[in-house]
This record gives C-alpha cells, structure tokens and sequence, in this order.
C-alpha cells in the first residue's frame, strides 16, 4: 500500500510493514532492550523490503513510500524476485556515534547482514557496504518534525572509501519517520558520485491524517 508522497531528494523507498502494533514492539525491544533474538525476523523483513525495491528499480510507481501487502512483516524476501546477474550493495544508514555504544551494537548494519543471507538464499550477489559514516555529533531527533530533523542532520553524513565506484546502492534502515535520515545519508552518497537505486527499511509510520 501506498503511504504518502516522499520529499523529492529520496530515492524510491520501501517498507516491509506499517510500524504499528507488533512490529512496533519488535523494534524497539531490538534496538533499545537487547532483544537480540529478532534480529533474524527483522532481518527477513528487511530482505523483503529490498526484493521489493529491487522488483519496481526498473519500473518505478508513482513516488511514495510502499508497504508491500503481500510481505508478512516476519515472512522471508518475495519468492517473485528473479535477480539474474543483478549485484546489490546494502548500504546501512548510520546512527549516531554514541547509539552503537549505548545499544551494544549497529543494529541496523546487523539487519543488513541478515538480509544479505535472505537475498544470497535467492540467488541474490548482495553484500553490506558500510559506505556511509557519522561525521559530526548531532541532537536527538526524538520530538522533531520534518524541518528540524532536516536542519539537524544537515552535514552529518559522510562516505569512506569504500563508495568510491559503488554499484547497485539500496540504503537500508529499520525506520522511516521523516525520511530526513535516509534524506542525508542519500545526499552524502550523491556528493561522492553514487547514487542509490533505491532505499528499504523494516518500517515506516502511518500518515497522519
């Protein structure tokens, strides 16, 4: 399903489920309580995201971000993708410096590396590109509207060397509010000559009204 339009400096964006109920609960039991064990449901999620993504590059709809419904938020990737000789690099969206020490690890790189599994079972060449860096401390985003979530992730993204050349970009993410954080992490690939054939995250919020 459809959720709304997306602000113009964001590739194509794909969601596997709207983040509400369950799906709520398993993100943040993931990224703020240890819940280590979801990495693996979360991760399948991702891949679906990206088979998603990866299915309408090609094709593209009208701009908006996309929930498949067909894809379970806990099911494995589209069995309709058919890669061929696709290549794909699952670029993972940075959080900021202190959220990897406070949550014991990159969550969302972990996702990727999950995802790149689900997508190599499918015959998939995917890999994860940690091509995108924190480059300045930044406030928390939580209470922020699309402006100042805009304003304070202005500059706070680089890429390593790792981008130079890069193929087949899809960023990835556990979650679209805004789209402000994918927005900068785009923007820094976009400054090195790469540009992202589309983004994934597990979920998105519901519009409003």
């Amino acid at each position: 399903m459809r959720l709304r339009p997306y602000p113009e400096y964001l590739p194509q964006v794909h969601a596997a489920a709207v983040y509400e109920g369950v799906v709520r609960e398993a993100l943040i039991a993931f990224k703020d309580h240890g819940r280590w064990s979801l990495r693996g449901s979360l991760g399948d999620a991702l891949a679906t995201a990206v088979a998603a993504a990866l299915l309408e590059v090609a094709d593209p709809p009208a701009r908006g971000y996309v929930a498949s419904e067909s894809a379970a938020p806990y099911s494995g990737a589209s069995s309709a993708l058919d890669p061929g000789c696709m290549s794909v690099s699952l670029v993972p969206v940075p959080g900021s410096p202190g959220s990897a020490r406070l949550r014991d690890g990159d969550h969302v790189r972990e996702l990727a590396a999950r995802a790149v599994t689900v997508l190599r079972a499918q015959g998939v060449d995917a890999r994860v590109v940690p091509a995108v860096v924190s480059a300045r401390r930044r406030g928390d985003q939580v209470g922020l509207g699309r402006v100042a979530r805009a304003a304070n992730l202005s500059g706070a993204m680089a890429v390593t060397r790792t981008a130079l050349g890069l193929a087949g970009v899809v960023l990835v993410d556990d979650l679209l509010t805004t789209g402000a954080t994918l927005g900068e992490a785009a923007r820094a690939l976009r400054a090195a000559g790469v540009t992202p054939l589309a983004a994934a995250v597990v979920a998105a919020t519901a519009p409003r009204g």
